[in-house]
């Protein structure tokens, strides 16, 4: 392997990565309308796409042609790349609630206005790494610009990270981390030490660099949306296998069914159906005797599989006009305190309520073998 291949490599993953981040960019966009923090971060992370997406062979060939400033001339995706780490150091100093937009953009400003003149020359020739020395003002002002735009972006979303309430969120900003430690790396290591080795190496592996950093951008930013969505899937199809039990349990027990104004989303409804089956179970139970519960108890082994057992005598003796007791006994109530458990139980109840462990059930006979 040489290091065209690898720059190769590199360059084809760039410019896909870039590609996918710019998708999840506008996929985040209407979302981020109602929300400023969200706003701001978005724009943090559409800077840094328009700065990898101006690195590009055939966008930087195009910019230069358009502004007259020729082939080989990297000046403006240089200067953008100061722009943009602004945009992201305000980003970070806002969600830090220190905001100081006139010191961040007049600072930027100021080093652009360094690099166009240091970019000058007898010829007006661009400024490469062939033409300066590692050291050179242009480059150490270039490379520092970066660090401090997406290294304090790194430690902010780390820190949001460990705050986060919701997976989704939290998941998304520590790869968010991920990402903006990746370009700070990228400039406070990988470029310098190209500009001190001059090695080809090095060199190739910039647009491999410069991928990782559009992939895991990429994935950040998507990252919230994919967790919702497959949580959406989940929820839909746990709606799906509770349906004709909620139906049946609705059917018996038709006070506990809520009205429904408008659309709901899956969380909600499946939280409401899931109340729903549990309240419903919770008033037949007054309809069947305590020997009957132990007797389910000690026929089925679970809570879970004991309700599916007495449920069809319950909903029968309800039906019959039988008067449900007026006392509940203590400690009856298994279904769970925890979400999952009661997610848990209604899915028990629904897989089981026709199964064979279901239909053997003789009350009597539990009892006589008691």
């Amino acid at each position: 392997m040489n290091p065209a291949l690898v720059q190769g490599a590199g360059t084809d993953l760039l410019v896909a990565g870039t590609l996918l981040l710019w998708v999840t960019l506008l996929i985040r966009a209407p979302a981020a309308r109602r929300s400023p923090p969200r706003r701001r971060m978005l724009i943090a992370i559409a800077s840094l796409a328009t700065s990898i997406t101006v690195a590009l062979d055939p966008v930087t060939g195009l910019v230069n042609r358009a502004l007259r400033l020729g082939e080989t001339c990297g000046i403006v995706v240089n200067v953008w790349g100061v722009v943009s780490s602004a945009l992201i150091l305000d980003f970070v100093l806002a969600a830090a609630s220190r905001r100081r937009p006139l010191l961040v953009y007049g600072s930027a400003a100021l080093v652009s206005a360094a690099l166009l003149l240091l970019n000058t020359g007898a010829a007006a020739a661009c400024v490469t790494p062939a033409d300066k020395p590692w050291f050179d003002l242009f480059w150490l002002l270039l490379c520092l610009a970066h660090v401090l735009g997406t290294g304090p972006a790194a430690v902010v979303c780390a820190r949001y990270g460990r705050r986060a309430t919701t997976r989704p969120l939290r998941a998304g900003l520590y790869v968010l981390t991920t990402g903006f430690a990746s370009s700070t790396v990228f400039w406070g290591l990988v470029a310098p030490a190209y500009l001190v080795t001059r090695s080809p190496w090095v060199a190739a592996t910039f647009p491999l660099n410069v991928a990782i950093t559009a992939w895991v951008m990429a994935l950040g930013t998507a990252l919230p949306q994919l967790l919702r969505l497959h949580r959406s899937v989940n929820d839909h199809r746990t709606l799906r296998r509770l349906e004709p039990l909620w139906r049946r349990l609705v059917a018996a027990v038709p006070q506990v069914h809520l009205p429904e104004n408008g659309r709901w989303a899956s969380d909600l409804r499946l939280y409401r159906r899931v109340i729903e089956i549990r309240d419903a179970v919770l008033v037949l139970r007054d309809y069947v005797a305590p020997a009957t519960l132990e007797a389910a108890r000690a026929h089925a082994g679970s809570e879970a599989l004991a309700t599916a057992c007495w449920l069809p005598l319950a909903e029968a003796a309800k039906l019959r006009g039988t008067r449900p007791r007026t006392a509940t006994p203590p400690g009856e109530d298994c279904s769970g305190e925890e979400w999952a458990d009661e997610v848990g139980f209604a899915l028990t109840l629904a897989e089981h309520q026709d199964s064979a462990l279901v239909r053997s059930f003789r009350p009597g006979a539990e009892l006589t073998q008691r």
